[in-house]
């Protein structure tokens, strides 16, 4: 499990602006130049990897969200 603490709601927050995994894959390499697998983004959707901080930021800039979307963090 990559979280010990905290849950990833990439999923969620893909669904909701209206993206697939395919059409979020697409875009981290046409906006930001990512090369990131639809494979590897349902890792990061069910906690099976950690996000690394440059896919992260352009998973947020694809998505038009921030970072305190994609995880939802215990109090």
């Amino acid at each position: 499990m990559a979280l010990t603490f905290g849950e990833c709601l990439l999923r969620e927050v893909r669904i909701r602006a209206g993206f697939t995994q395919d059409q979020l894959s697409d875009g981290l390499l046409e906006i930001c130049g990512l090369s990131v697998s639809t494979t590897l983004l349902s890792f990061y959707e069910n906690n099976k990897r950690p996000i690394p901080t440059v896919t992260m930021r352009g998973i947020c800039i694809v998505l038009g969200c921030s970072e305190k979307d994609i995880y939802e963090w215990p109090m």
